[in-house]
């Protein structure tokens, strides 16, 4: 049973760092961790020694573990393997997608439709926080079943690992429009049809597209908190999360 309580622990901080609830430069305290879920600190530790082996976090001493920062470069290099593992991904779906997949994939269409068609809560027309969140999960659920549509679980962790690193641009936090959600469901509705169709070649140019946009996206934001992701990495200074 100790053995297992570590690795609850990872899976709990990992779907944090999926949700884009950790930003890059938040500090989580061991201490604070513990307590919130109700164990030690040991087991805490072991858990941020995994997220630190797959570059996830950085451990700092006397500091606990730090959400990592993001370069351009690696942004880049994330959406490039999200391409590659995408790219066939999809192409493998469409041979033999099942209707149960399908009707899944409609559904979550669906669920994003219906954010979008909230009205914004921000002053300026945009979307964060809590419906963002609940668009974004859904984006992720969406693109989690066309790779379990591949049928291959080696695949499904690889792509896991690749939607952690892109969440850590902390998206949730930057106001999204109700146009660029749109755009963004437009797309994922012209994957869905390319699959419905079985047509492979369709379903993998589209996919290359929206990762596209992903990666564009990714880099405004990096361009947008550049100044005060410098200010942090200076100063030393962090936001602390449980």
């Amino acid at each position: 049973m100790a053995t297992l309580l570590p690795d609850k622990i990872y899976q709990h901080l990992r779907k944090k760092l999926l949700a884009g609830e950790l930003t890059p430069g938040t500090r989580l305290d061991y201490k604070k961790i513990a307590e919130e879920l109700g164990v030690s600190v040991t087991p805490v530790r072991e858990a941020m020694n995994k997220l630190a082996s797959e570059g996830l976090v950085d451990l700092v001493p006397r500091a606990g573990a730090i959400v990592r920062k993001i370069t351009r470069q690696e942004a880049e290099d994330v959406f490039r393997v999200r391409e590659a593992i995408e790219g066939y991904a999809v192409m493998k779906a469409a041979e033999n997608i099942s209707p149960a997949l399908l009707s899944r994939l409609e559904s979550l269409l669906q669920q994003m439709d219906d954010v979008i068609q909230q009205e914004p809560n921000n002053p300026d027309g945009t979307y964060s926080g809590e419906p963002l969140a609940e668009f974004l999960q859904s984006d992720l659920a969406f693109h989690m079943t066309i790779i379990e549509a591949a049928n291959n679980a080696r695949l499904t962790k690889l792509a896991a690992d690749s939607f952690i690193l892109a969440s850590i641009f902390g998206t949730v936090k930057f106001g999204h429009s109700r146009e660029l959600l749109q755009q963004i469901n437009t797309q994922h509705k012209q994957i869905y049809e390319a699959l419905r169709a079985h047509d492979s070649n369709l379903a993998y140019q589209r996919v290359q597209q929206h990762i596209k946009l992903g990666l564009d996206l990714a880099l405004t934001r990096l361009m947008e908190n550049q100044h005060a992701t410098l200010w942090i990495a200076e100063s030393g200074g962090v936001t602390s999360a449980g």
